[in-house]
């Protein structure tokens, strides 16, 4: 006699058909929201971490451009035995000699010709423990323009022929960040640059 095989075909005890056809259909529209939502929030972070790397890196890559700058200026002022001045804009920076004419005009061309300032940083210069606030953006002058009628430029920090300089502090500060650069000198012509801490930035 065959075996009766309607009955294993039938559902066992406690299976849930409706259970099965859920899973059949799929991700539900709330789950698609949820997986949506965690792509996004990873995408977000990664491109803060990537912006802020980007910050870091150009807050680093400036402040020892500018260190190696400020010792290249003091150098060139005592090997060549003239004073050599800095001044920054919001925009730019640039170092200034004398002219044939005896006003201050910008270094136009090697390491100290002027420099555009990143968007990402802001530069706060003090001078002999007072701010001094960032010069207007005034036009371009170089050496032997004897234009009497051009603003005169007027250099915040000296680098002297006897190897001295007038005593400042320059921080670096990049948008986002919670940590600076801090460049400083003393009359001597001692340089140095120290990290500022969250909490240590002005």
């Amino acid at each position: 006699m065959a075996p009766d095989r309607s009955r294993s075909a039938m559902p066992g005890k406690g299976c849930d058909p409706g259970a099965a056809s859920r899973r059949s259909r799929g991700f539900t529209l709330v789950e698609v929201m949820v997986v949506v939502l965690i792509i996004g929030i990873m995408l977000t972070f990664a491109t803060l971490s990537v912006g802020d790397r980007a910050a870091a890196d150009t807050l680093d890559l400036e402040s020892r451009r500018l260190e190696a700058l400020f010792r290249l200026a003091l150098e060139e002022a005592e090997l060549k035995g003239y004073e050599i001045g800095f001044r920054h804009t919001l925009t730019q920076y640039q170092f200034l000699t004398v002219g044939s004419e005896g006003r201050w005009a910008p270094v136009t061309e090697g390491p100290l010709r002027p420099r555009e300032i990143p968007p990402l940083l802001s530069l706060d210069l003090r001078v002999d423990g007072r701010p001094v606030p960032p010069a207007l953006d005034l036009p371009a002058r170089g050496r032997g323009d004897d234009d009497e009628e051009a603003p005169a430029l007027e250099p915040q920090v000296l680098f002297l022929s006897s190897g001295e300089l007038t005593p400042f502090a320059l921080t670096l500060h990049a948008d986002g960040l919670a940590e600076g650069r801090l460049l400083s000198g003393d009359v001597l012509g001692r340089l140095t640059l120290d990290t500022l801490r969250d909490g240590a930035l002005p």
